[in-house]
């Protein structure tokens, strides 16, 4: 910009031109929840949904039940919450065989494009508690729902329930935000910050899930960035 407007004339070339700093501040990894915090999460998310039905508020009890399923989802599976997650629509969940083994395979499209993430075993109990609370998806079962891989796409047209998005209230409504209330969440159960005193929030999870992957040993990095559509050197 400045060897422009020198060039047209603009500005004169003996104007000291202040040099800018382009260094920036070093980023801060996420607060992460330890595998003992996450046990804790798991408990305290039981009675706080139980908590909600007793006080007969539907929309609350939709809310906690949502966002207790979609807490787990993205500690299986490790997917970006907000734009990545909450697009995902039943189509999109699909069996995968491998090595005579079933997996679970979801298409999911946000910050870094589309991808293929493989999700953990336990994430198909979450399927089907979200399944079974779809009032548009009750005329089926989940196996009919989820699309098998190589699927002829005229069966999938057809199968117009699994055009629903996944993570909705009973009655198919998404809501715009579950920040606040996962925010109440980590209040009420005294998770709210991490031992550095950070705050979580639901970007957390995705941390979490990288960080325990990698203590495990069960998962390489360059494996665990394509799983997570980032580049090695940002898993590191």
């Amino acid at each position: 910009v400045i060897a422009t407007a020198v060039e047209h004339g603009y500005i004169s070339e003996r104007v000291p031109v202040p040099r800018m700093q382009v260094k920036g501040v070093k980023s801060q990894p996420r607060a992460a929840f330890t595998e003992s915090e996450i046990a804790q999460l798991r408990n305290y998310m039981a009675t706080w949904v139980e908590g909600s039905s007793k006080a007969n508020k539907s929309t609350e009890s939709d809310m906690r039940l949502l966002l207790c399923d979609y807490i787990e989802m993205l500690l299986l599976t490790g997917m970006r919450h907000g734009t990545e997650a909450l697009g995902v629509r039943w189509k999109d969940v699909c069996w995968h065989t491998q090595g005579g083994k079933r997996y679970l395979r979801i298409w999911v499209n946000g910050k870094t494009g589309g991808r293929w993430l493989i999700a953990k075993h336990a994430a198909l109990a979450v399927l089907e508690r979200l399944h079974a609370r779809h009032a548009a998806l009750n005329s089926q079962t989940l196996e009919t729902t989820l699309q098998n891989e190589g699927v002829e796409k005229s069966a999938a047209k057809a199968n117009k329930a699994a055009n629903h998005l996944v993570f909705t209230f009973s009655n198919g409504y998404q809501p715009t935000s579950l920040n606040g209330a996962f925010k109440r969440l980590m209040r009420d159960s005294g998770l709210l910050q991490d031992a550095n005193a950070q705050n979580r929030t639901l970007y957390s999870l995705r941390h979490t899930y990288a960080t325990l992957e990698l203590l495990r040993a069960s998962t390489d990095i360059h494996t665990l960035a394509k799983q997570m559509g980032n580049s090695a050197a940002v898993i590191e």
